[in-house]
């Protein structure tokens, strides 16, 4: 049915646009002409509708219903109309191996039965695979910000890079740069972390090995860098305004923009949902041309979140219409509209409405520059060039054995012991039995934007699972206690856990928040985390504090075990337990590598990067707060920033923190200047500053440590700058007593900040740490004076 169906579109297509001619080969199909002369060729010969069709396109081509792949006919009618520059694959629980056949068939006769043939570009979302099911399933975004090793993460961008070609994915929306600053943003699990220079090289990393280019010269994928600016919404909400200036735009919240746009190069960028200073993002003219294009120098391709143009008739009202929305964004400097376009959405694209503006020269000259700018990415990825991907290809390449290895790599490297009072690591053999308790034991909680149904174990083991296959069926006893649910009040499983528990002699519970699902009936019973789910309240959603209460409180030993992105309020009942192990968002493998770790198998080496706030009211709490945020009164008897509880702005559970199984010593830390280093009066500066540290593994097992280096100027000119920044980090891997010197070496340019949009770099003191973390007991300070 679904195939009959597809091969009808071919006269749809020839209907819509004629048969193409073939009197010699143009310009814009040669292939020795630049993407820019291509783009420029084939814009001179398209129509208004045929450029107006270039902003937008139709993302859910494919449904599910009744467990089946269903192919969507609203969406096809879409892109036969008037939105027919991208296409993407809809419902992510549908398979690979389906979907190809019938995606290639609507790609062939875009090209073959097209008047000029413009072929569609596949754009997806992707952050830990695949968008849809079929492939490898590498843990979550925040979970490889937590690795600390950028190296690694190229090898993991790298397949799933490889498994989105081999469907014919050339355009991805990734990656996400947002700083995951508040506990109650619901998103945090697709941030890599909370500092602006750590999110900037995972980042960039992502964006440069996406688009490396291939034998013929193509970008393999391009990338779409997001969402310029979000992160620190109203109330911790996905699409409400944010309060920023332009001092704090630049230091912080576009700092790992700027970072990427030098180094990376990322070939689309997408505009977030908010107001920012009361303006919409996709009107926010200052924003988007002056500061986007002119200060910063951006020159991809600027699109629109699903839904946004939309927004500002709908939601923030100020515009009056569908196609005032589409004009104010298009004057603004957005090219692309993000719109989803399934059935029944209830949600008209507004780009379209822009046909009416055919006689308009202003709007004419602005849709030319949007669909170069698009013609651009398809010329640079090969779309017009290289054939369809095979479903040879496709099964060569999804789930290949490297790409297992890279994820359960990743999956040993992104777990962070947080707590260890000596439990750790339990011997196998004097652990005749254990009790897995909590609603998270028994799934693969793999976060937002993974294709995983999270109780359904398509993919890998969930942590209880790979207990039991490590320790045998017997020895492990497992009991839910409490439900996933947030609002469920149920607490009768409660005293059976805590039984069983007695019983083993040892509890390990997992409790968390996420359940990964795009199951519709599963999402709205059980999901608590992820886009459009805030967190006004940052315990354990439900009941699920009660019942590591009751396992506490029966005195029983425990290893707390955390599923999820989201940095749970640890109250002093909470840190009663033995251990602490955070296992964020999931891969395939995760649950295989928790338990290597709590048995000892696998020394962990992950370390947080989101901080941990102390009370539910205590936050911001980032490590890299101002010096006035920590004050809390005006005089010496007032010694705290909150009251009640008496708490200050210094988080014990803080960015950079993670334990080992061995120790590592620091020693013989010095700090230098190049021979060129120079600031000068204008605020420009040349040469490097050098932190020489020699890291000793002074346990009895090999481990991996991560070598951290913060600074700060003692004193800043026209804008505060915070107390410490990170600044350069590296992993490296030791042997049991093993030492080594390590050089961590930063251009002084690197250690100025924006006042008014102006770079600038002082002479005089400035004040480094080394360490482990951002913790004071972890660093040791050098000063130098740069003259």
């Amino acid at each position: 049915m679904v195939r009959c169906q597809l091969l009808a579109t071919g006269s749809l297509f020839g209907a819509a646009f004629g048969v193409p001619q073939t009197s010699h080969v143009p310009i814009y199909k040669n292939p020795s002409y630049t993407a820019a002369q291509r783009a420029d060729d084939l814009l001179g010969r398209m129509t208004w509708i045929e450029k107006i069709g270039q902003l937008g396109g139709a993302r859910r081509l494919f449904e599910r219903a009744d467990n089946q792949l269903v192919f969507n006919e609203t969406a096809l009618k879409i892109l036969l109309e008037d939105q027919n520059g991208q296409i993407g694959f809809g419902a992510n629980l549908n398979y690979a191996q389906q979907i190809l056949p019938l995606a290639n068939e609507i790609r062939e006769n875009q090209i073959n039965n097209t008047r000029l043939g413009i072929p569609f570009i596949t754009v997806q979302d992707t952050a830990s695979s695949i968008w849809i099911n079929g492939g490898t399933l590498f843990p979550g975004t925040c979970s490889m910000g937590a690795t600390w090793n950028v190296p690694l993460y190229r090898d993991v961008v790298a397949a799933i890079r490889d498994e989105n070609l081999a469907l014919g994915i050339k355009w991805v929306l990734s990656p996400e740069v947002d700083l995951a600053r508040d506990p109650r943003n619901g998103r945090n699990g697709e941030m890599y972390g909370e500092d602006a220079h750590h999110v900037g090289e995972f980042a960039s990393e992502y964006i440069r090995t996406n688009q490396e280019k291939d034998e013929h010269g193509y970008v393999k994928v391009a990338t779409t860098i997001k969402h310029f600016v979000y992160g620190s919404s109203s109330g911790g909400i996905n699409t409400a305004s944010i309060e920023a200036g332009i001092n704090h735009i630049f230091n912080t919240m576009a700092a790992p923009f700027i970072k990427a746009f030098r180094e990376a190069d990322p070939m689309s960028l997408m505009t977030s949902y908010a107001s920012v200073d009361q303006v919409p993002m996709s009107t926010n003219k200052y924003l988007v041309r002056t500061v986007l294009r002119g200060m910063m120098g951006f020159k991809g391709l600027i699109m629109s979140d699903a839904y946004a143009i939309r927004n500002m008739y709908t939601q923030s009202k100020v515009a009056t219409s569908y196609a005032d929305a589409a004009l104010q964004a298009l004057r603004a400097g957005l090219e692309h509209e993000l719109n989803p376009a399934g059935p029944g959405s209830g949600s008209p694209a507004t780009f379209p409405t822009l046909l009416d503006s055919v006689n308009n020269t202003e709007v004419a000259e602005m849709i030319d520059d949007a669909v170069r700018s698009m013609l651009i990415i398809k010329f640079k990825t090969g779309t017009f060039d290289l054939p369809l991907p095979s479903v040879a290809a496709l099964n060569q390449t999804l789930r290949s054995q490297r790409h297992l290895e890279i994820s359960r790599k990743a999956s040993d490297e992104a777990v962070v012991l947080m707590k260890n009072d000596g439990i750790l690591p339990l011997s196998q053999k004097a652990t005749p039995k254990v009790a897995v308790l909590g609603p998270y034991a028994d799934v693969v909680n793999s976060g937002s934007y993974s294709t995983n149904n999270a109780s359904e174990h398509t993919y890998g083991k969930s942590i209880m699972r790979s207990l039991k296959s490590k320790l045998g069926e017997d020895s492990v006893q497992y009991v839910q206690g409490v439900q996933v649910l947030s609002i469920s009040d149920d607490v009768s499983g409660i005293p059976a856990a805590v039984a069983a528990a007695k019983d083993a002699g040892l509890a390990v519970v997992v409790l968390g928040s996420g359940w990964s699902s795009y199951d519709t009936t599963l999402e709205s019973r059980y999901k608590t985390d992820g886009e459009g789910f805030s967190h006004p309240d940052i315990s354990f959603p439900g009941k699920q504090q009660e019942l590591l209460d009751a396992v506490l409180d029966a005195g029983v030993p425990t290893v707390l075990i955390i599923s999820g992105s989201q940095q749970f309020l640890l109250n002093n009942s909470t840190m009663r337990c033995e251990a602490i192990v955070n296992a964020l968002f999931q891969g395939e493998f995760t649950g295989d590598a928790v338990a290597d770790i709590i048995f000892g198998d696998v020394n962990p080496s992950g370390k947080l990067t989101m901080t941990f706030p102390q009370a539910q009211g205590a936050f911001p709490i980032n490590y890299d707060y101002f010096g006035s945020d920590s004050q809390g009164g005006f005089s010496s008897s007032v010694r705290a920033d909150w009251w009640w509880p008496i708490l200050t702005r210094y988080a014990p559970m803080r960015f950079g923190f993670g334990l080992s199984y061995t120790t590592f010593d620091f020693s013989s830390q010095t700090l230098a200047v190049s021979d060129d280093a120079k600031v000068s009066k204008s605020g420009s500066a040349t040469g490097s500053i050098l932190m020489t540290v020699n890291v000793k593994n002074t346990g009895d097992r090999a481990g991996k440590e991560v070598v951290q280096l913060y600074y700060r100027p003692a004193y800043s000119q026209g804008v505060e700058v915070p107390v410490m920044k990170l600044i350069r980090f590296t992993k490296i891997e030791l042997a049991a007593g093993e030492s080594k010197d390590v050089t961590l070496t930063v251009p002084i340019h690197e250690l100025g900040y924006y006042v008014d949009t102006k770079w600038r770099v002082n002479s005089g003191l400035y004040e480094f740490w080394v360490g482990s973390s951002s913790r004071t007991e972890d660093l040791v300070q050098r000063n130098i004076t740069l003259a």
